[in-house]
């Protein structure tokens, strides 16, 4: 898998964009021994983003249980710096805690 981030291609802006994301998500186990991220988190956080962008209804209530149980296991698997930033990610906060309101 090659990934190319954050680099400026000539008449196209830079490299963060769906198709990084979509690689990413869909190989896990390649993406987690390259990120060191937990392979059961990108696959969830992978689904979260695929429900929001989706423009199908969602299940509300589902959708929000997913959310908090991917957060309680960001927090449980890297506390380290959940405590070093005195909080998560600023996006990953906003998906993960009000996802469910913006479905």
């Amino acid at each position: 898998m090659v990934l190319l981030i954050d680099v400026v291609l000539q008449g196209h802006g830079t490299t963060n964009y769906g198709n990084t994301a979509r690689t990413l998500f869909k190989n896990p186990k390649i993406s987690a021994a390259c990120t060191r991220i937990n392979i059961e988190l990108i696959p969830r956080c992978g689904n979260i983003l695929s429900a929001i962008s989706s423009g199908y209804t969602i299940n509300f209530d589902y959708f929000e249980e997913c959310c908090l149980i991917t957060a309680k296991k960001f927090v449980s698997l890297y506390p380290w710096y959940y405590l070093a930033c005195s909080n998560m990610p600023a996006n990953v906060h906003k998906v993960l805690l009000h996802g469910a309101d913006v479905i």
